[in-house]
């Protein structure tokens, strides 16, 4: 499970091992460790606000997950913020500031 931060970098950790090289590794060292919050299924980049939400996707982008930047939206992370998910992803449960992995078998149903 991933509790809320008041902006949160939502990534499925299956996306960072498939397209970033190094992986979870290379995800850590790019962010400070007090930062990232971590489950079996998710990683979260907690983030202060919408400054540091554009810098940290930069980050992602350039490690090699995707952004279309025509429609504001990726499959393989998003933002979970203090008003609400920026845009919804089919991998992800949101449910009162916690967020599951739709495979979870704790998420909510």
């Amino acid at each position: 499970m991933i509790t809320f931060r008041p902006y949160n970098l939502i990534i499925p950790i299956f996306k960072i091992e498939d397209l970033v090289p190094g992986g979870l590794r290379t995800i850590r060292a790019a962010f400070n460790a007090p930062d990232i919050q971590e489950d079996e299924y998710l990683l979260a980049v907690g983030l202060k606000n919408a400054t540091e939400v554009r810098q940290a996707m930069e980050i992602i982008e350039d490690l090699g997950l995707h952004f279309d930047q025509k429609s504001s939206r990726s499959d393989d992370f998003t933002i979970l913020a203090k008003e609400g998910i920026w845009w919804p992803v089919a991998w992800l449960v949101n449910n009162e500031g916690s967020s599951w992995f739709i495979a979870d078998v704790e998420a909510p149903v």
